[in-house]
């Protein structure tokens, strides 16, 4: 840690150079404040005063479904919010004791980041032959999947699909069923697709985990269309509505596709066909609810994970504050785009995120992770557009996160093990809105 008089004559230095790094990153240093409608490519440093710490979560910056909170609804919105907890908890008591997997916020790490718990052995999509769905390797992993099912009807996150299941390990909240990383909606894709390419007969276990998955998914949907990260709830972030990494938009891909009647997906059941649309239906309007509006009005973009009640952005991981995001409001944005119909109110919400990835981008810059000073962008002439992950909610400034729940304005103040473990720039929004404006035409101005 630096000592006051140490830190009082870096703060002098970067003074004293602030007009080079600014040349360095093809910026232009003048004016300071919000970022809409000016030059993205400026460094956050000149946004802001020179001399701007860090600074520490709000302490209510993500609360758990309880029962208390439940109590400050409208009376009339509590019954069925207080009948799905009802019913999380019952869940829970069933499923085998686990530990929290969460332990207090650590400080920042110098070590190197380990990476998520991704599932492994269920092959892309477009990566193997068409046959091969209907080989015993495809076949032998079916069979897993069927046996990691959990009680709930759901999976874990990290199963290694290339060998036979392992019981007996310890269990943590991930246990329970979970839709981060991709797991229960990857076993549901694969699944389809081993079930369509073999004898119905051969199948019958297969369909059978399928359905249990589709239950799955409209037992863990909350009352005003959301999704939980963790089903049955294990409180903390993991009870918010999560976009983070795309949970709550591969949810509803599935429920469209089912809806659909896909090809594929002809075998699910009628029943549970209609109540994939009025689902689909349901998370359609949460994501239309949640979406950010400035203080005039005007629509934004969506943060990585909504209280569960409210609606309003909340913050997730130690080191994911409250923002609005640019890559989980992207894929929100090719989800909408993916359905068949789009309302005008969908088509509005859609034109206004738009303008937002617009009026954000950061143009002509690189981001380097090995840089660690400045703001780690470096000047790139010509090079395409480029996001912030996060952004301060009423300025748009890029902002990012340690693991001690700090708030920082340049990449490089985080720690080593985050700055390289966390994709804190990229160009996720660009296929989006060069998709959009070619089918909606030139753009038009928010409406609030």
């Amino acid at each position: 840690m630096l000592l006051p008089l140490e830190r009082a004559l870096r703060l002098v230095l970067a003074l004293l150079l602030c007009p080079v790094g600014l040349v360095r990153a093809g910026q232009s240093g003048s004016g300071a404040g919000d970022l809409a409608g000016r030059s993205a490519t400026r460094s956050s440093a000149s946004a802001r005063p020179a001399v701007e710490r860090a600074r520490r979560w709000p302490d209510e910056a993500v609360l758990p479904l309880t029962g208390e909170r439940i109590g400050l609804l409208p009376v009339a919105q509590q019954p069925a919010w207080r009948s799905y907890l009802a019913t999380s908890v019952e869940r829970a008591r069933a499923l085998p004791p686990a530990s929290s997997g969460e332990g207090a916020p650590p400080g920042p790490l110098s070590t190197p980041p380990t990476g998520g718990r991704h599932t492994r052995g269920l092959p892309p999509e477009g990566s193997v032959a068409s046959e091969w769905w209907a080989a015993d390797e495809a076949r032998a992993i079916a069979d897993r999947v069927v046996a990691w099912q959990t009680p709930a009807g759901a999976w874990t996150k990290g199963i290694d699909y290339s060998r036979p299941p392992e019981r007996g390990g310890p269990a943590d909240v991930w246990s329970r069923g979970t839709f981060d990383n991709e797991a229960t909606s990857a076993e549901l894709r694969f699944l389809a697709r081993v079930i369509a390419a073999n004898s119905p007969e051969r199948a019958r276990p297969w369909r059978a985990a399928f359905q249990r998955g589709l239950e799955y998914i409209f037992a863990a949907q909350y009352p005003n269309g959301g999704f939980p990260q963790i089903y049955p709830l294990a409180g903390g972030y993991h009870d918010a509505i999560t976009y983070n990494d795309s949970a709550m938009v591969r949810v509803l891909a599935i429920l469209r596709d089912v809806a659909a009647r896909a090809p594929g997906l002809e075998f699910v059941p009628a029943a549970q066909t209609a109540e994939a649309a009025e689902r689909l239906h349901r998370g359609v309007d949460c994501i239309l609810e949640t979406q950010i509006r400035t203080p005039d009005g005007r629509r934004t973009v969506w943060g990585q994970q909504h209280d569960s009640l409210t609606g309003r952005p909340c913050a997730a991981r130690n080191f994911e504050p409250i923002a609005a995001s640019a890559l989980e409001s992207a894929s929100i944005c090719q989800f909408l785009m993916s359905l068949p119909e789009t309302t005008p109110v969908m088509s509005s919400a859609l034109d206004d995120a738009i303008a937002w990835f617009e009026r954000v981008a950061l143009h002509d810059v690189e981001w380097h992770r090995a840089t660690v000073s400045g703001n780690g962008l470096l000047a790139a002439p010509g090079a395409p557009p480029l996001w912030a992950r996060l952004y301060e909610i009423g300025t748009d400034r890029p902002i990012f996160g340690d693991r001690d729940r700090t708030i920082h304005y340049d990449v490089t103040e985080i720690s080593s093990e985050r700055r390289l473990g966390y994709q804190w720039y990229g160009g996720w929004p660009q296929p989006v809105v060069a998709a959009r404006r070619r089918s909606a035409g030139p753009a038009r101005p928010q409406t609030p």
